[in-house]
Order: C-alpha cells, then sequence, then structure tokens
C-alpha cells in the first residue's frame, strides 16, 4: 500500500511549505525523485482533477477514435455520430480485452478483436455473437443495458479534451472558471489548428508548473527576453507581470506597469489577425495560464497554444502542443510567413526540439537540469522569492492538498 505524502515527504516539510512565503521551503527531493511519491499523484490525485488528454482534433470527425492512457489506464477517446467526444474504459466487458488498438477513421462501430463483441460509438453493447452457440446468442441474451463500454467523465474546453477519472470533479467550466472569467470577451469558434508537436523531456511534470513565473527569462530565455528592466522596475523592484493564482488556475499577465517592448524588426506583409473579441474591446495583450494539474494555455494575441503535459515517470514527461490561428490564418499561404515567425518564438527556427532554440524546448531543458539536481539531498533545501515565485508556493501546496 502507498503511503501518504506526509509520511513521504515528512509532516515537517510540509509545514515548512505552508509558511509565509519569505520563510516557507519548497517541496523536497522526495517529490520530484520518488517513484512512491509519483504513484501516489497517479492514484490519488490525477483522477480527482480534470487532467488534460489530447485536442479535439485528435478525433476530428464522427467515426474517428484512438486509443489513449492516462494515469496508468487504458482509455478511448472517440467522435460519436452525433458530433460528441466521449471517453471510454478501453477494456471489453466480456474479459478484459483492449478493444482498440490503434487510431482509426470512419468507425461506425468498436469491436472487439478476441471475441468480437461490439459497440456503437455511444459505448452501448450491440452484439456478442455465437456467445451461446448461435449467431446472434438467442438462447442466452447478455443484458447489453449493463455491459456497455465503462464511461470516463469528458469535456472539451477550447480545443483540449479533458477526462475526470473518478467522477466526482465540478463541471469542467466551473473547474476552471478563474480562466474561463479571463475569456469572456473573446470568441474563440473560429480557430483552426496549424502545427502540432510531441516530445518527452527527462524531468518530473511538477517543474513545468513551477517555471510558472518570469524570473528565468532573461537568463533561459536569452534572444527573446534580453532585459530585466522589460520584466521589473529596477528603482521599486515591482514585476511587469501579475502572477495570480486562484482555485485550479495560475495565471501570468502583465499589468499596467509594462513599458512597451520593442516591436519585432521584420514586419510582416500580411499580419496575423488578432484573436477576436467583442466589438469595442482592445486588441488583447498576451497571458497565458497553467490549468492545473497538467495542462497550459497561451493567449498571444494573435494566436493560441495550448500545451497538455503527460507524466511518464517520476523523472519523465511527455507533451502535446498545438498552435491556433484565427480563421484562414491557419492555413492560408499569405499567413505563411506570420505562422512561421510565431513558431519560431516557441520551437527555433529548426523546428527541432533537440536544438533547443525556442522558448518551450529551453523551459524543458532548465528542467532536465533541476531534474538531475532534485536526486541530491541539498535540494531538501530551497526557497521561493517573495517577488516573483508566489505562483510556485501556491502550486506546491496545491499538490499537498490534493493529495492529503
Amino acid at each position: 500500500m502507498t503511503r501518504t505524502v506526509h509520511e513521504i515527504l515528512g509532516s515537517d516539510a510540509i509545514a515548512k511549505l505552508q509558511e509565509p512565503i519569505e520563510t516557507a521551503r519548497g517541496l523536497p527531493r522526495a517529490a520530484y525523485a520518488s517513484e512512491e511519491f509519483f504513484e501516489l499523484e497517479q492514484e490519488r490525485l490525477f483522477p480527482r482533477t480534470w487532467q488534460g488528454v489530447g485536442y479535439e482534433d485528435d478525433v476530428p470527425d464522427p467515426g474517428d477514435a484512438i486509443p489513449i492512457t492516462v494515469s496508468g489506464l487504458p482509455l478511448i477517446l472517440v467522435h460519436d455520430q452525433k458530433g460528441k467526444i466521449r471517453c471510454f474504459h478501453n477494456v471489453c466487458r466480456h474479459r478484459a480485452t483492449i478493444v482498440l488498438q490503434k487510431p482509426e477513421k470512419g468507425l461506425s462501430n468498436l469491436q472487439c478483436p478476441y471475441h468480437a463483441w461490439t459497440y456503437d460509438l455511444e459505448g452501448n453493447l450491440k452484439a456478442t455473437p455465437y456467445f451461446d452457440g448461435t449467431p446472434n446468442s438467442e438462447n442466452f441474451n447478455v443484458d447489453k443495458k449493463q455491459n456497455g463500454l465503462v464511461p470516463v467523465r469528458c469535456d472539451v474546453w477550447n480545443k483540449v479534451v479533458f477526462v475526470n477519472l473518478e467522477g466526482n470533479a465540478a463541471p469542467l467550466d466551473e473547474y476552471l472558471a478563474p480562466a474561463a472569467t479571463m475569456l469572456e470577451d473573446f470568441d474563440l469558434s473560429n480557430l483552426g489548428i496549424a502545427h502540432r508537436v510531441s516530445w518527452e523531456f527527462d524531468a518530473n511534470w511538477k517543474l513545468v508548473n513551477e517555471n510558472w513565473e518570469v524570473y528565468h527569462h532573461v537568463w533561459v530565455h536569452e534572444g527573446i527576453f534580453d532585459k530585466m528592466s522589460e520584466e521589473v522596475d529596477l528603482k521599486t523592484g515591482e514585476p511587469f507581470t501579475d502572477m495570480v493564482a486562484n482555485g485550479n488556475v495560475m495565471t501570468l499577465k502583465g499589468n499596467d506597469r509594462r513599458p512597451p517592448r520593442a516591436l519585432p524588426a521584420k514586419e510582416l506583409k500580411h499580419p496575423l489577425p488578432p484573436l477576436p473579441r467583442r466589438v469595442g474591446l482592445e486588441p488583447a495583450g498576451g497571458f497565458t495560464n497553467a490549468l492545473l494539474p497538467n495542462t497550459t494555455v497561451t493567449f498571444a494575441g494573435n494566436h493560441y497554444a495550448p500545451a497538455v503535459y503527460i507524466p511518464l515517470s517520476c523523472g519523465r514527461t511527455r507533451v502535446e502542443m498545438a498552435w491556433y490561428f484565427v480563421g484562414d490564418a491557419a492555413t492560408a499561404k499569405k499567413y505563411k510567413e506570420g505562422r512561421e515567425q510565431a513558431l519560431d518564438r516557441w520551437l527555433g527556427s529548426s523546428r527541432e526540439y533537440n536544438q533547443r532554440g525556442g522558448i518551450r524546448s529551453q523551459d524543458h531543458s532548465c528542467m532536465e537540469l533541476q531534474q538531475r539536481a532534485r536526486m541530491s539531498p541539498a535540494a531538501d533545501d530551497v526557497q521561493f522569492s517573495p517577488t516573483w515565485e508566489t505562483n510556485v508556493q501556491y502550486f506546491q501546496n496545491w499538490v499537498v492538498q490534493n493529495l492529503a
């Protein structure tokens, strides 16, 4: 039996985390380097939450289905014939065989490869051929209402598919209410996908959310954020980014004190259209949210970049990231230069993750350095900056509270 969070981390360490940020100490190394702690998260934290698992564009059309693994469980995402994205345990109700083995398109049903038990795309059991030796099981009628695929609570929020394994979380809109409030003036219905990437990196999933601060920008993102004077008032020490945590959402958003940044030197013949807002509202500035536990969404003025982080082990994580633009800006040739400029900032001009040329790969590279350091006993004593790292302490406490 997995020990409790207090038994693994120690009550003293948890008490230090909960102190005022000026004297608090961060989570000890066991939270990052212990497979036992990772198993506790998979058993007790992730099932209770709404965790991101993929995108609408993974199953864009009716009849599309893909197998996924979430918290070690085999699941199916399927776009049913009525236009709804559903999720089921990928387990046949006869003798527990995997039903869907690979992505499929244009399906009308889901059929187990072992004994051909067949389900419709809403999970209803439709056929149990020869179960009693007759073609349609006339002599032994399996109760079809009680033996459909087991559903998993599933919902979509701004292109991202979320599941709640335990089934008892608040409705997704309520769970993500602070983020929804920030977006209530936007119309994101006309976004089209332009690019997808999938990476794996050697770091604990929590380090992604602990990166939800801007203190690191000028050192990690050289060439993109070059001046500390653009991040903080050097006389007062007041940052130009508001770091706000509320419920299951952490936000980074530039505030009114931020001086205007220099425009990119490269002028575009066809600038990308901004994310649409209600008539009369000014074009949006950028802001970004961490949707706890494992999803980030960035609204960058002219594009939307969500990322889903899948924990693979205590020291390895996979990210599925997508980029959306407004209308035909996602695909039209005349906007190609603008799309490339936006992607260059995230991925670097080579588009190769291992070149470490863009914001995202630079972040992951630094997280890998952190993960290596977390193996040391010296990592049991880490501290927070009261100026920059309120989100970091908030997230670590969120983890402990959801495990307790």
